[in-house]
């Protein structure tokens, strides 16, 4: 199903009609305002989900200003696919107006290039990879900012690309964008590349932050919640683990798990319930199927003389309960 589309004043005027027409339909709950002077049907709009949603917001945003915006940070990592954990509020855009220009409402406005570093995806102009994880691994915790460096290092074992991205001299493509990206989009990015970007960042402290945020980093963490899982695990002064330690299978396939503790042949798995619910994981087998492949997986890998243990998002953001969980595995600490 293809995005809502957006309607504007000029479209009802256009027609013939009265554009004062679109408030009515919004007051009857036909349609929605996206943004002032941006409308969608109300029955296009409900079904999306929150990166959806938030990417109509940014294309409304687009159809409303005069100039073609460029969109940065959080705003560019989803299409980007880079793990910043939840949807943002705010849409993010660069500006270069020493003040930063006027962040209102749900704009936050940057100072930044706009004509370097910069790349288009479909109608929409957004900071490339490089620029965009080096703004957010600067500015935000530690954690999420190795949640963000780790997916900009990783490369999928079977990529499945949704975004195009092309210069931003190229004509706009037919490409519509995608705000739900399960794994990051283009290529990776290298641990020198990021240690080059860092060397030119303005500030001391800045590339001392980058620095450690890279030197963290590992393009082998399959998923925001592993990344965060081996940043507590490193706070609370556990051993640190290898990252997807491979196991044959009975038919000779290999299976993958998230940690693995050798000494201790413990594998710790980072519980990502929700890929069971979605139809399009694992090929749209049913959650039973799904459930029963994954139970089936563990078990060979038990019979391995190993020891398989799990947690969910709630109890690694429980620090002094996952640190209980990783005891009780016997992981050994400090």
């Amino acid at each position: 199903m293809g995005a809502p589309r957006l309607i504007l004043p000029s479209d009802v005027e256009l027609a013939g009609q009265d554009s004062r027409l679109l408030a009515r339909l919004c007051n009857s709950g036909r349609y929605v305002r996206v943004r002032r002077g941006v409308y969608a049907e109300a029955s296009e709009w409900q079904p999306l989900d929150g990166p959806s949603r938030y990417g109509l917001r940014a294309i409304a945003f687009q159809l409303a200003t005069k100039h073609q915006p460029v969109f940065c940070r959080q705003t560019a990592a989803l299409l980007w696919g880079l793990w910043t954990i939840g949807t943002p509020q705010k849409l993010h855009v660069l500006t270069q107006e020493r003040g930063g220009g006027r962040s209102r409402g749900d704009i936050a406005r940057h100072f930044g290039q706009t004509a370097d570093g910069v790349v288009r995806c479909g109608p929409l102009v957004l900071t490339d990879k490089l620029t965009t994880t080096m703004e957010l691994i600067t500015r935000l915790s530690f954690e999420r900012a190795v949640a963000v460096c780790d997916s900009s290092l990783h490369a999928a074992r079977r990529p499945r690309p949704v975004n195009v991205f092309t210069p931003v001299g190229f004509p706009a493509s037919g490409h519509e964008p995608v705000w739900r990206v399960d794994e990051p989009q283009g290529a990776p990015l290298s641990k020198p590349e990021l240690l080059q970007a860092a060397e030119s960042l303005p500030s001391r402290s800045a590339r001392n932050r980058a620095v450690a945020v890279i030197g963290f980093a590992s393009g082998l963490s399959g998923s925001a919640g592993e990344s965060l899982s081996r940043v507590r695990m490193g706070q609370l002064g556990f051993a640190a683990p290898e990252l997807q330690h491979r196991f044959t299978l009975r038919d000779g396939s290999n299976a993958f798990v998230d940690f693995w503790f050798e000494q201790q042949r413990q594998a710790g798995e980072f519980d990502g319930r929700s890929k069971y619910l979605r139809r399009d994981w694992a090929g749209g087998t049913s959650i039973q199927d799904r459930i029963m492949a994954e139970k089936n997986r563990e078990d060979q890998i038990r019979a391995q003389d190993v020891g398989v243990f799990r947690w969910t998002w709630q109890e690694m953001m429980d620090l002094r309960g996952f640190e209980r969980l990783l005891r009780q595995a016997g992981i050994p600490q400090g």
